[in-house]
């Protein structure tokens, strides 16, 4: 059933239907914010972190749900990904180095793995790739290459042209063929990053759904371990049962792995603090709302376990 297109003065009536106050923010201001800095589509997602009424006259209305709240969580929201995208592109950007190693301290030439790679894909997935080829050819940022190489791609040119899902195919297939069982185990750490960063790169939200259980994968054994000492057994647990946040914490955890520079490090460390100081600024507001409080909780955490200023790379 399709739902009727709301203007703004209705999208705040049925805010205020709702049980969503406006008690720190007037509704002039609110119809103000969602003419200029948000949209109600994007603003209201955040509204699933909230508890509701389970009965009585309020039924179904939220409880204690102020408008300044969804604003807050935006704004946190935004400066994550924001955050997250940069560190997703650290770790795309340093495992390729990492792989380029690799490949130098082997006997291969660079041109025939990416002939084996090629060959042991499907009919269907070679199309693919062709057809990814094909739509990069007059793209000026990596369009020379496919021209330079034609069809004779080496390694170090053929990771600059192919799309994020592709590279983690191809560094699975070189981990396998180099036997490299240290990339291997990094190839899986890459395939829960994907989603994530497709979600940053296209703006999505990230913090409108904190539910458990909503992963679809285990988490990376060597992830749970680094978690051993961060809360108790159950909130870990609990916590990295939500695909958003196991994907956020295994990205922490490759970026800690792969990335090689202290000074990204060090640069990460203080933007990762300056983030978890925005989430608790106005923690208060989330008294009752014990998802959302619990997850800045948990992510403080490892942020302070995992980046703290004397930054020590795990092994």
């Amino acid at each position: 059933m399709r739902k009727p297109k709301l203007n703004i003065a209705d999208q705040i009536l049925y805010m205020d239907s709702k049980g969503i106050t406006f008690k720190y923010i007037s509704k002039e201001s609110a119809k103000k914010y969602l003419e200029e800095n948000n949209n109600y589509f994007k603003l209201t997602a955040y509204r699933k972190n909230f508890l509701k009424h389970p009965g009585g006259p309020k039924l179904n209305k939220y409880i204690d749900l102020d408008f300044s709240y969804l604003t807050d969580l935006a704004i946190i929201d935004m400066r994550l990904r924001y955050l997250l995208l940069r560190m997703c592109l650290d770790v795309e950007h340093f495992s390729k180095v990492r792989l380029m190693k690799a490949l130098e301290q082997s006997e291969d030439n660079g041109y025939d793995i990416v002939e084996s790679f090629q060959a042991n894909l499907g009919s269907d997935q070679l199309e693919s790739l062709k057809r990814e080829m094909n739509r990069n050819q007059g793209n000026p940022y990596c369009g020379d290459l496919i021209e330079k190489y034609k069809n004779d791609l080496p390694a170090w040119a053929f990771v600059e042209i192919i799309p994020f899902g592709r590279y983690i195919s191809f560094y699975q297939h070189c981990a396998n063929y180099l036997s490299n069982k240290k990339m291997r185990d990094e190839s899986h750490l890459l395939i829960f990053i994907k989603d994530l960063r497709n979600a940053t790169a296209h703006s999505n939200c990230i913090l409108n759904d904190l539910h458990p259980h909503t992963t679809r994968r285990n988490t990376n054994y060597s992830v749970l371990r680094e978690l051993d000492q961060i809360g108790t057994p159950h909130i870990r647990q609990k916590k990295m049962s939500n695909a958003r946040i196991q994907q956020i914490v295994t990205l922490m955890y490759a970026h800690n792995l792969l990335v090689t520079s202290e000074g990204v490090h060090e640069h990460q460390s203080i933007v990762l603090e300056e983030l978890i100081t925005r989430m608790f600024k106005n923690i208060n507001y989330y008294t009752n709302s014990p998802m959302v409080l619990t997850t800045f909780s948990f992510l403080k955490e490892v942020v302070d376990k995992w980046f703290q200023k004397s930054y020590t790379t795990i092994t």
